[in-house]
């Protein structure tokens, strides 16, 4: 998977090329039907290729799809794999890679790559930091393009805990702090285990907001009350990122562990453009920076003047070549391109045409 930086430069390394670019739909559950991509594809190309009426052009169309015959991953070669990606010159096979959504099938050769369906891949890359907590410590995982990777382990000494064993295990990365095991049903035993454990959410806290950085998701699960206590202990400016669940039991497997990161981050990206889509649906008109609709964005976009461009999926599938031409010039720009899904982009939809832009200054007629 490419970056957004990456796929901006390779968008304007390509601008004045022709391209194929293939986007294709790629999971099967059922093994006989792995090699249902063949048809599609076969099919896509023949459209597109009869789309050129210039020989010389038709002989560059075929070198580039020849280039697909040896492309490595192959549609189809993972299972899971939502979708599949190539961006070919007759050249040079620029850009092969699975995706972890569902494209719609697109194949079209044309001026430049067409990179406005993989924005829709790029918000998978976006991490999730997930700490399992129970009493005595806390286990903490990195999910990212379906991908849960284990971090490190933040556990206890317990010695300055009377009648508590000492706990044993992998050494933790990161500084240890006191944590018990559970309360004896006593009040003294009760507070000293509070006092323990907000130590060690404190210590957490730190580590988590190391991991999330300025853009991960964060999810918190393990022990109900534990778990709660951890997410209270985050600075509150993480706050719209963070997502304490009840339902992350602290003997989780993997596989739940990973449904439960997958779930937090659609939840949360879902509130955040759900917001957004809000604040640039009603900030839009008169001299407010935002727009909303075709005619405002591209008018926003002709002066420079687009922060964020934002375009729900129906808009791009049923616009193709008016959506990746707003793309590439608010990529131009240096602006951000977001694509968001579920409600939001319903939302977006329903109240401006399926775009909308946040502005770095007002501009007239909006």
């Amino acid at each position: 998977m490419l970056t957004s930086a990456e796929l901006h430069r390779l968008a304007q390394e390509l601008a004045g090329s022709r391209v194929l670019s293939v986007y294709l739909e790629t999971r099967v559950t059922d093994p006989a039907m792995r090699d249902a991509w063949r048809p599609t594809l076969t099919t896509g190309l023949r459209e597109a290729r009869g789309r050129i009426t210039d020989d010389a052009e038709r002989d560059e169309f075929d070198r580039a799809a020849a280039l697909l015959d040896d492309a490595d991953p192959a549609p189809g070669g993972a299972w899971g794999a939502p979708g599949w990606v190539a961006i070919a010159t007759a050249e040079e096979l620029h850009h092969v890679a699975d995706l972890p959504v569902q494209p719609s099938r697109l194949i079209t050769w044309r001026d430049g790559p067409v990179i406005s369906p993989y924005l829709r891949a790029l918000k998978q890359g976006r991490p999730v930091i997930v700490a399992v907590v129970e009493s005595r410590g806390a286990t903490l995982y990195r999910y990212a393009w379906d991908k849960l990777e284990e971090l490190e382990e933040l556990a206890a000494p317990l010695e300055d805990i009377p009648g508590v064993e000492r706990i044993t295990g992998p050494a933790s990365s990161a500084a240890s702090v006191p944590a018990a095991r559970g309360a004896t049903g006593t009040d003294a035993p009760q507070q000293q285990q509070a006092a323990a454990f907000q130590r060690l959410a404190n210590s957490l806290a730190g580590r988590i907001e190391q991991l999330a950085g300025e853009t991960s998701w964060i999810l918190i699960g393990g022990t109900t009350e534990w778990a709660g206590l951890a997410g209270a202990a985050l600075p509150r400016y993480l706050e719209a990122r963070t997502l304490v669940s009840a339902g992350l039991d602290h003997d989780a497997s993997t596989d739940e562990i990973e449904r439960a990161a997958k779930s937090a981050a659609t939840e949360l990206r879902g509130a955040e453009g759900g917001l957004l889509v809000d604040q640039l649906v009603e900030g839009a008109g008169g001299y407010g920076r935002a727009a909303a609709g075709v005619p405002a964005v591209q008018r926003a976009l002709l002066v420079e003047a687009v922060d964020l461009l934002l375009l729900s999926p129906d808009f791009i599938g049923a616009h193709e070549r008016d959506a990746e031409n707003m793309v590439r010039a608010a990529l131009g720009t240096g602006a951000d391109v977001e694509v968001p899904s579920g409600s939001a982009a319903e939302r977006l939809d329903q109240a401006a045409e399926g775009i909308a832009a946040r502005l770095r200054f007002a501009v007239e007629g909006q």
